[in-house]
């Protein structure tokens, strides 16, 4: 089996969780970032991650446009969806999750969850930290996945992948 795992990220955690999930899976795992790379050879894809981060509530106009134009593609495959957000209750990441993804991606999608969320200050910019220090009241670079949801997004891929081989 062939996994994409396509992400876009501001400041590197979501690229950060893309690799994570690459070493847990098995088979052929590709990761690429659907800002730099935008174009998929689509017939060598068996299964699909996607991943983003939220800034200032949203996620990129990049990956929002990827998501369109490759909607019909990621339909015909099993896939999964993640956010990596510092939104602190459920009910802002289940609408940050809402925000980002279509209904018809997320119905179709075997995970759709935020697996935690990163600030890289050697990254940011001025503006972006005074952002963080006062919202997030961070004040140095920190990574703070949430390990069990990271093994659940694996779980869930794996079982998809064996599911799909059972039943070509």
């Amino acid at each position: 089996m062939n996994t994409l795992i396509a992400y876009s990220t501001r400041y590197g955690t979501s690229e950060k969780v893309a690799h994570l999930l690459a070493e847990r899976l098995p088979g052929d795992v590709h990761i690429q970032n659907v800002v730099e790379q935008p174009d998929v050879e689509w017939e060598t894809v068996d299964h699909v991650i996607v991943g983003s981060s939220i800034r200032m509530g949203k996620i990129q106009d990049e990956m929002t446009a990827w998501l369109h134009r490759n909607e019909t593609q990621l339909l015909k495959r099993p896939l999964g969806l993640y956010l990596c957000a510092g939104t602190p209750t459920a009910a802002e990441r289940q609408r940050e999750l809402e925000d980002a993804y279509r209904e018809v991606l997320r119905a179709h999608a075997y995970f759709v969850e935020v697996v935690g969320n990163g600030y890289d200050f050697e990254r940011m910019g001025f503006l972006d930290k005074a952002i963080v220090r006062m919202m997030a009241k961070q004040t140095v670079s920190s990574l703070n996945l949430d390990e069990a949801m990271l093994d659940e997004l694996v779980e869930a891929a794996q079982a998809s992948l064996r599911t799909r081989s059972e039943n070509p």
